[in-house]
């Protein structure tokens, strides 16, 4: 699944890696253009996949006007050796009925390579909270279990964040092909409405055993950087890459790549009119 380039790490034992879903309103996938770009990170391969749609393109994180012609595709891995961090950016969506043989690569991938721990950034639907969910912030967080034993006290008594609340599915009892009987207490009752492959994902990491935390905010179709700015910000709050962060608004701390200016399509041409 994971093509590295030349002269990159065999293995990335003692990194976090941070990937996004495919949900509501790209939150997961904005967040990681965010880290991308503050960062400086590195490209340092590509997940080569048939379980996702094939994309080609110019280079999103590029800088300035002129661009070096390098090509991107669905799937690219970034990492820094400064930060112990490795962030795949994901570009189009799932194959349809491929949800879960991906999930079961990433899950090899991640044992493979030995990650200290993986967090996986989505969202959620916002018209289906709970109204015990309207009230106070809109982050809410997983945890498997073999993550709960080295974080759990950081995630609740440190930064003061809420687990996801509870709940059945009101589509039924099933994850992909796995009946409820098969799925582990640990993510029984997991309801992440527009989230992508987080559930799944999240069903097998408790599973495999994998240090597997799924972070999210609650939203809406939109104009999502707000969300992303959120989502990365709390993230940031945990893994300490801009340690002198507590200055200024999320908006002068992180910076937005090129791509952006795009986000919403180019202008309209002014001479039509």
């Amino acid at each position: 699944m994971y093509v590295g380039c030349p002269n990159t790490p065999n293995d990335f034992k003692g990194y976090t890696l941070v990937l996004p879903a495919v949900s509501v309103g790209n939150v997961g996938q904005l967040s990681v253009d965010l880290l991308v770009t503050t960062l400086g990170l590195v490209r340092v391969g590509y997940l080569h996949s048939d379980c996702v749609l094939p994309v080609c393109g110019n280079d999103a994180f590029s800088v300035g006007k002129d661009t070096q012609g390098s090509l991107v595709t669905t799937t690219e891995v970034y990492y820094s050796e400064e930060k112990k961090i490795v962030v795949v950016q994901q570009r189009a969506p799932h194959v349809k009925g491929k949800q879960n043989e991906y999930c079961t690569s990433l899950i090899e991938w991640i044992q493979s390579y030995q990650f200290d721990k993986v967090i996986l950034l989505t969202s959620s639907y916002s018209h289906e909270r709970l109204d015990s969910q309207i009230q106070g912030g809109r982050l809410r967080y997983l945890a498997t279990t073999a993550l709960q034993q080295t974080c759990e006290d950081t995630l609740q008594n440190e930064l003061k964040w809420l687990p996801l609340e509870r709940r059945e599915s009101v589509w039924g009892k099933s994850v992909g092909d796995s009946k409820q009987e098969d799925i582990p207490e640990q993510a029984k009752d997991v309801f992440i409405p527009g989230g992508g492959i987080a559930k799944r994902l999240f069903v097998q990491g408790c599973k495999e055993n994998i240090p597997l935390a799924v972070l999210l905010v609650f939203c809406a179709e939109g104009n999502n950087v707000p969300d992303a700015l959120t989502l990365t910000s709390s993230l940031n709050q945990w893994l300490n890459l801009l340690p002198n962060q507590s200055a200024g608004t999320p908006l002068q701390q992180w910076k937005m790549p090129n791509s952006w200016n795009l986000l919403f399509g180019s202008t309209y041409d002014k001479t039509i009119y």
